[in-house]
């Protein structure tokens, strides 16, 4: 990839734009192009649209098709969100650049576990990842939970559930903060529920996305429980200069150990 490359706006047509999740669309872009199609699950790139731009982690990628696509969550009142949901197959976009590392070439190979934690939109990304290495033959079991407030929240269900099916070492846990009086599955926070599937951290490699408050917790308690620093990668969607909260680190560890 040369630095023209990664300079040039691409022209990306949409191909599918459906909602995942309330409030939350899957966007499916076609890339047919001369460049390299280089783009995994995890990078980043620039869209540019209805004359904004805004960069996006890529959840969906396919070579075969030249398609990649992006989960979002739709703001009222945004600049580019309103003109994206309601952007129709065959609407042009362009996308350009690459950013970031992709989620599989962050795993440490000494790892024996995959750990994913996600909030909001940040399920994306490891639902992606996940898709893709177990189609390529990934032989160590994969975990994700993913947090939101309400059962209605929840995104891209089907998909990982199809995922859960055909894999047996891959499982989905979606947990909630404020579920409703029929919710029968996982209640609180992520952090709080991933102690309680996770046997020895330890030997996890954690990839975390999404809310920079939960990031910041799950790395400090990582580390309180010895947890080496090269088995944490992350990626913070929003509230980047969260603090973890000292009484929230100690809990969520003494909850790991």
């Amino acid at each position: 990839m040369t630095e023209d490359w990664t300079q040039a706006w691409r022209t990306a047509t949409v191909t599918d734009n459906r909602e995942v999740g309330r409030g939350f669309r899957l966007l499916h872009l076609e890339v047919a192009d001369a460049l390299p199609f280089p783009f995994e699950p995890g990078h980043v790139v620039s869209l540019r649209h209805a004359g904004h731009r805004h960069p996006y982690t890529l959840s969906w990628t396919d070579p075969g098709s030249r398609t990649v696509g992006l989960l979002f969550r739709v703001i009222p009142g945004g600049r580019l969100t309103p003109s994206l949901e309601s952007a129709t197959p065959g609407t042009v976009m362009e996308i350009n650049g690459l950013h970031h590392e992709p989620i599989a070439g962050m795993i440490a190979p000494e790892a024996r576990a995959v750990v994913g934690l996600s909030t909001g939109s940040g399920i994306g990304p490891l639902w992606g990842f996940s898709r893709r290495a177990l189609a390529a033959g990934f032989d160590r079991p994969i975990t994700l939970v993913a947090g939101y407030r309400e059962a209605a929240d929840i995104c891209l269900a089907p998909e990982l559930d199809a995922l859960q099916a055909a894999h047996p070492g891959f499982t989905w846990h979606p947990t909630l903060t404020q579920p409703g009086p029929g919710w029968t599955g996982h209640r609180g926070r992520v952090g709080e529920t991933a102690a309680a599937l996770v046997e020895d951290p330890r030997h996890c490699h954690f990839h975390l996305v999404g809310n920079g408050a939960m990031l910041a917790e799950m790395k400090a308690a990582l580390a309180l429980c010895a947890v080496p620093e090269a088995q944490v990668t992350s990626e913070v969607f929003f509230n980047f200069k969260a603090e973890a909260d000292p009484e929230v680190v100690r809990a969520l560890a003494a909850r790991f150990l």
